[in-house]
């Protein structure tokens, strides 16, 4: 049988997996590997230090010289030749050109067919801890937005009218993610999209605002200092919603809580998802699509969130896979017309024996 360990050589900053591995945010590449039961990280001399004191318990970290360094084949293949492994399996990501120079060397040198560390989905109750922390800056960036919101005036046009400037989407973003920045989270592609441009789940939204319209506000920021996202979505009016957007938004409403209250462990996410769709389309908002694109509830119903925004499970049609226990998910239907926008609401919940909605910040319309 194959002696293979694992490997991975990438920054910790902007690698989920090797944040994971590591629980260390570099900003320059770092090498994990694993041997049996050995985990070590083998870091520069500008990194050594700092790699040493943050790192996972339990991991050996380890200088580029103790293996030969600098370069990365010499490095490699004598942790190779010191734990007695034939080759090492890698992320599907790994660098092609790297992986070549190693085989040339005669390591065998394999993708991973899956996740590199199927065991993300399920969090641990430090993870959940970060996730909620996330959570709450961008429930304050909504509860700003909602200030804002507030304060605004309406002109003769129906642009809303905030500190003597017209309120953008761009304006609006903005107070949101500077609420997040001082909180130490990093806005990512914050959604305000009014009227029109809602229809589509992931306009990021541009221009004046108008009372009246429906505004989905998409806020998932990731935070600088554990690297752990937060998802939410609420959509609201300044002024008075048209009949139709009421009735869309109570449809809307109606079928995240019932998706919610069919989160259990065991649960099947296509079943969850389908129940969601269904209770939209008994309020009349079917789905399906025309010359001007598609309409109603067409994408998943939620995902995992971690370490990355979108993780397993995948709460949608295509997963009948049953909740595990220790998810952390999105429920966030939605439906979107062009004739008059969009309207999502997203809360989070972390899967366990009492299912625990993570969420705090309120559900309503009209501001």
């Amino acid at each position: 049988m194959l002696r293979a360990g694992k490997l991975m050589i990438s920054p910790g900053e902007s690698n989920s997996d090797m944040r994971y591995a590591s629980q260390v945010a570099t900003p320059d590449d770092i090498l994990w590997f694993s041997a049996g039961a050995i985990c070590g990280l083998v870091a520069s001399k500008l990194e050594f230090d700092r790699v040493r004191e943050e790192c996972r318990r339990g991991v050996a970290v380890f200088t580029e010289e103790e293996f030969g360094g600098p370069g990365y084949v010499d490095i490699v293949k004598n942790i190779a030749e010191r734990y007695h492994l034939e080759g090492f399996s890698v992320p599907k990501d790994f660098p092609l050109g790297l992986a070549d120079k190693l085989r040339s060397t005669g390591l065998i040198i394999e993708p991973a067919e899956e996740g590199f560390f199927p065991e993300r989905e399920f969090k641990q109750d430090f993870e959940v801890e970060k996730i909620t922390s996330t959570l709450r800056a961008a429930e304050a960036g909504c509860r700003r937005a909602f200030d804002v919101l507030r304060e605004a005036d309406i002109d003769s046009q129906k642009r809303l009218v905030w500190n003597g400037n017209v309120l953008t989407s761009e304006i609006l973003r903005s107070e949101i993610d500077c609420t997040m920045l001082k909180l130490g989270c990093l806005a990512t592609g914050t959604i305000c999209a009014g009227g029109a441009q809602g229809a589509q789940p992931h306009n990021a939204g541009s221009g004046a605002l108008y009372a009246d319209k429906p505004i989905v506000m998409d806020i998932f920021p990731r935070s600088s200092i554990t690297g752990y996202w937060g998802d939410l979505t609420r959509t609201v009016v300044k002024g008075r919603a048209s009949d139709v957007v009421k009735k869309a938004f109570d449809a809307v409403f109606e079928a995240r809580e019932l998706a919610k209250s069919m989160l259990k462990i065991g649960a099947c996410p296509a079943e969850i998802h389908s129940s969601a769709a269904q209770a939209m389309e008994k309020r009349g908002f079917y789905t399906g699509v025309t010359d001007s694109g598609n309409f109603g509830f067409f994408h998943g119903l939620g995902h995992g969130v971690g370490l990355d925004i979108h993780e397993n499970p995948r709460l949608s049609l295509r997963n009948s896979a049953p909740l595990k226990g220790g998810e952390v998910v999105t429920i966030e239907p939605g439906l979107y017309y062009p004739e008059w926008g969009g309207i999502r609401l997203e809360d989070m919940a972390y899967i366990s024996d009492d299912v625990k909605i993570l969420t705090e910040i309120e559900t309503f319309l009209e501001l």
